[in-house]
């Protein structure tokens, strides 16, 4: 390790791009200190060499460090700089080990094109600066996930924050490191990284449970569990059960709709449960009489959003919460939306809309107690 230091030096001493070694040191201790144990690949590619954006990676320079452990990954980029000063830069990712062990834990997930001035008004563990006005962002997962579940969790948040398809990238994605150059640019930005100082630390399980649900057709039925537990009206019972049982379902049922149930945060927050009322209460119909779920969907959203806008829940648990329950709650999911895809898609802008509606209506906290002011909305449909 010594011998390394010593070439990185001398090569520091002659070299022609900017490195800064003191940053990427302190970078590579911070990711050592919250993701320990987290293996990772080092791959060179050539942006002097290539087109823009499209930059020349040979075979062997592809993942030319394998599974390098995170505590070792300092040493290991000095041990690769003599190729970088030739024109290479040096990039990351989350090795190609976990490919073939995705039950593996990790509790990493990262965002390319991030918004510091974000609609959730998220705030990574660190985001980078990757060149002027361009972030990446880095956040840590309250508790680890499967590595399958960390790629969902990554393109649900580029959803929600509507970073576009730009930002779509796998769990596997390169990305850069603090302290050394941008090749991309022809001034070779150098690469520098933020600690903020109060990041938000995101668990999105039940968001993922919602988007399962939602993509093999679940999410349209009751499974007889409202959010974070809250019991929900089976309904009558099968067909060949007594008479006696299927009423005391019924009432079961019609009890509900007059109390309505309790929703909690599906984020690490403690705020309030709050109260709302059943989405029947929200039925919206076309001309024809047929039921506009769609329609349905949105003025329940409100209601809910309404509720705990007042209730002093942030934007986060929010919409975390909303699409949580719109996707077990909403009918036929699937089959209205056709795809998973058609459907998350749906829940995202169905959530947003509602918050963007609440925002832009003057709240009456008497008027809203109690119904989440939704009637004074409704023609908004």
């Amino acid at each position: 390790m010594a011998r390394k230091r010593k070439k990185a030096e001398e090569a520091q001493q002659q070299q022609q791009r900017p490195v800064d070694l003191a940053t990427l040191k302190a970078f590579w201790d911070f990711m050592s200190q919250h993701f320990p144990g987290l293996l990772v690949d080092f791959s060179l590619f050539d942006y002097k060499a290539g087109e823009f954006n499209k930059p020349k990676v040979s075979k062997d320079d592809y993942a030319r460090e394998k599974q390098v452990p995170v505590e070792k990954a300092y040493d290991t980029v000095l041990g690769l700089l003599p190729e970088y000063h030739k024109g290479k830069d040096i990039l990351w990712k989350p090795s190609d080990y976990y490919k073939e062990h995705r039950d593996a834990l990790v509790s990493l997930v990262w965002l390319d094109d991030f918004k510091l001035d974000n609609p959730l008004g998220l705030t990574p563990l660190l985001y980078i600066q990757t060149s002027p006005g361009k972030y990446q962002a880095i956040f840590k997962l309250s508790e680890p996930a499967t590595i399958d579940d960390a790629d969902t969790a990554q393109k649900a948040m580029i959803k929600i924050l509507g970073l576009g398809d730009k930002a779509a990238g796998s769990f596997f994605h390169h990305r850069r490191m603090p302290g050394l150059a941008n090749g991309k640019y022809e001034d070779d930005p150098l690469v520098i990284f933020t600690l903020p100082e109060t990041p938000s630390r995101i668990s999105i399980r039940d968001i993922q449970t919602a988007m399962e649900e939602g993509g093999e057709g679940v999410a349209g039925t009751s499974n007889g569990q409202g959010t974070k537990g809250q019991e929900q009206p089976k309904g009558q019972g099968a067909e060949g059960q007594g008479q006696a049982e299927s009423q005391g379902a019924e009432r079961q049922e019609q009890d509900k709709r007059k109390v309505g149930f309790y929703v909690r945060p599906v984020v690490p927050v403690n705020y309030m449960p709050v109260r709302g009322r059943p989405r029947e209460d929200f039925i919206k119909r076309r001309e024809d009489g047929t039921i506009d779920e769609s329609a349905t969907d949105m003025a329940w959203a409100t209601h809910y959003v309404r509720l705990m806008t007042n209730a002093g829940w942030d934007d986060v648990a929010i919409a975390f919460t909303v699409f949580v329950l719109l996707g077990r709650e909403s009918p036929e999911l699937k089959r209205r939306k056709k795809t998973k895809k058609h459907a998350l898609g749906y829940l995202f802008r169905t959530v947003w809309k509602a918050i963007d509606l609440v925002k832009k209506t003057p709240a009456d906290r008497d008027r809203d107690r109690d119904t989440g002011g939704i009637e004074d909305l409704l023609d908004a449909f």
